[in-house]
């Protein structure tokens, strides 16, 4: 589902009838798209022959408009390119700057984020002195959806503020609409998986106008929808998908049903209705298909297979589910293909098929893997691409400086009797520019490295509470040796730690709260612990605790000493309320200890250790959280995989 920015100009028109006519057809168009597709293909040759460069222009972007609020990409896309090509002709550079923007969207829905953030450099260079207010709303507004698009939310965030503070500061602008950016914040915080956000974004959008064009009002629905879900309330989000769906159904939104039928299929798999979930999946493969939308038809087949596997009939649901599984590796969709096979890992332990469980579990953590060097490696392609057109722009300065000097030479020919105080100017002139070029180039070059050394930064650590991410984990992890230290039965430890009960925090708070709450709990564990242990936010809510030799006896000790720091004291909020807080924790140690009756121990690594830490933690919140259990070995009893676990003393 996606949300995109449409640039029109309107601008006066030269001929009143085509004017008068194209301005009933835009009414039209905010409520009935369908309709003003029609109406402007019929009557565009009419309307357009013989007219102005004006009429046409803006003929061109209102039938963009409308292709895109159907979701007929293809044919808006050509579309723009015809903009593109009558303003060049045209000489017109504020037409042919919104009509680049075009470009710079359909880079980011065609998965090249990096590229977009490059050609947006260059367009905010070659245009940095033109008078447009919708240029400077849709170039924000765009760069968001771009930083979004590669993970960096914190300055996607950075670039839609101020193109919503331009739009409420113009409400008569044409595009973008103030809908249009607060869905794409609305999509931004429901793939950062922050649902509470989502929603007060999308509460903000219908407050925003009293009656919203249907594709926005489909997909405000839509995103509530996938909020909630992400909120665990699948039987909440069901009623917003069927809004969406109704929305789409009756507006001809081909690529809006795909998508909204495919996430009722994935809702109702989270209630385990399984048959209906069939039912969704199947029509959510039609429009999918008529829309020719490649990831709705892997969304709508994927969740097929879940049905059906829901259903007992394994052999056809894995089918299909492998079929999906194929086709995004050849696509290099890792972050799609690592959600997919958590949950094809997930259905396959409820149907106790443990061995097939475990064996997609490892294949999920090696996708993870080459995600986090791809991400990383697109974050450093999206900085060298704005590299780049920062050079290409320095080349135009230089080639403009070059002809400056040309013409100051051929000025010096004609005029023999200013010879030499002209070739001493030039001279002067000429070394100003070779200095210039080279202290620019030098700042270039040096604001680069600052780049890479943020984004290297960035890309080790957590931006709200500073602890180290998953990603500088899995790298210290790739050069574990896995010995002990010189103690005899020392090992690694891995603590795993949730914050109890944070969604009555940030639900009673606020989301501020949440925060610092966050930021303490890093605060402390950094005080608390060694410097040799490695602290992490491991997502949410969630923080790991990575000690190396740690012994038998030390391990209750090294827990209880987390649990009492956290809960330690109150929490001081902005607002002067002391908050009091505690965790719940379950830890594991490498090499994995075996208990006398046991069977031999499976060979484990750190991503099976920690999975088995998140089972022990999870156990200590059903005991009454702020406690913490240890994984003391593993049993299997009827061939079915069980925890023994150990409450060390650690007080409730």
């Amino acid at each position: 589902m996606t949300c995109g920015f449409t640039l029109v100009l309107g601008g006066a028109l030269a001929a009143p009838n085509p004017a008068s006519r194209l301005d009933d057809i835009a009414v039209i168009a905010e409520q009935h798209h369908a309709q003003a597709r029609t109406l402007l293909v019929q009557e565009g040759p009419a309307l357009i022959a013989g007219a102005p460069y004006a009429v046409r222009i803006r003929y061109l972007f209102l039938l963009r408009r409308v292709q895109v609020d159907g979701g007929n990409y293809r044919d808006a896309y050509e579309t723009n390119e015809q903009i593109i090509k009558l303003a060049t002709t045209a000489h017109d550079p504020r037409n042919l700057a919104l009509a680049s923007l075009g470009r710079v969207y359909r880079l980011i829905e065609n998965n090249d984020p990096a590229a977009a953030l490059g050609l947006l450099e260059t367009l905010g260079a070659r245009y940095r002195d033109l008078d447009s207010l919708e240029f400077k709303a849709g170039f924000d507004a765009l760069q968001g959806a771009a930083f979004s698009a590669v993970g960096q939310y914190d300055r996607a965030l950075q670039r839609f503020l101020p193109a919503l503070e331009l739009v409420n500061n113009h409400p008569d602008l044409w595009s973008p609409r103030k809908a249009d950016i607060l869905l794409a914040m609305a999509r931004m915080y429901v793939n950062a998986r922050d649902p509470v956000r989502a929603l007060e974004t999308l509460r903000e959008v219908r407050a925003s106008k009293t009656s919203l064009p249907p594709r926005l009002d489909a997909a405000a629905s839509f995103f509530e929808g996938r909020a909630l879900i992400t909120q665990d309330r699948p039987a909440a989000g069901l009623v917003a998908l069927e809004r969406a769906l109704g929305l789409a159904q009756t507006h001809q939104l081909l690529s809006v049903q795909a998508n909204v039928l495919g996430n009722m299929a994935n809702a109702y798999l989270k209630l385990g209705r399984y048959a209906e979930a069939e039912t969704a999946a199947r029509a959510a493969l039609i429009p999918a298909r008529d829309s020719e939308d490649r990831i709705s038809l892997q969304m709508a087949t994927a969740n097929l297979g879940f049905a059906l596997f829901g259903q007992r009939r394994y052999q056809e649901g894995l089918h299909l589910v492998d079929e999906v599984s194929a086709a995004m590796r050849r696509a290099g969709a890792l972050s799609t293909l690592g959600r997919l096979l958590a949950e094809k890992s997930q259905a396959l332990e409820r149907a106790g098929r443990f061995k097939e469980a475990l064996a997609t579990l490892r294949e999920r953590d090696a996708v993870m893997q080459q995600l986090a060097v791809n991400d990383r490696n697109k974050a450093i392609s999206a900085l060298q691409e704005q590299f780049k057109s920062r050079e290409r722009v320095a080349q135009i300065d230089s080639l403009r400086l070059e002809n400056a000097a040309k013409d100051a030479e051929l000025r010096h020919r004609t005029l023999v009797q200013t010879a030499a105080s002209l070739g001493t100017a030039l001279a002067l002139l000429l070394c100003a520019g070779v200095l210039w070029l080279y202290r620019k180039s030098e700042r270039t070059g040096q604001r680069l490295s600052e780049l890479n050394a943020e984004l290297a930064h960035h890309s080790a650590h957590d931006p709200l509470t500073g602890l180290h991410n998953r990603r500088s984990f899995q790298d210290r992890m790739r050069s574990r040796t896995g010995e002990a230290a010189p103690q005899p039965d020392a090992a690694d430890c891995f603590t795993l730690l949730d914050i109890d009960h944070f969604k009555r925090i940030n639900d009673d708070y606020g989301h501020a709260a949440g925060d610092a709450v966050l930021v303490e709990v890093g605060k402390r564990l950094r005080a608390t612990l060694r410097e040799s242990d490695m602290v992490l936010r491991w997502g949410g809510e969630e923080f790991l605790v990575y000690s190396q030799g740690v012994t038998a006896a030390q391990r209750p000790l090294l827990v209880q000493r987390i649990l009492d720091a956290l809960a330690s004291a109150p929490v001081l909020l902005a607002d002067g309320t002391l908050l009091a807080i505690s965790a719940t924790a379950g830890a594991v140690a490498l090499p994995f200890a075996i208990g006398e009756d046991e069977a031999p121990a499976p060979s484990m690594d750190w991503q099976q250790a920690i999975a088995l830490a998140d089972r022990a933690m999870y156990k200590g919140k059903e005991a009454g959280r702020n406690r913490a259990y240890i994984v003391a070995g593993l049993r299997r009893p009827e061939g079915a995989l069980q925890l023994d676990l150990v409450l060390p003393g650690v007080a409730a």
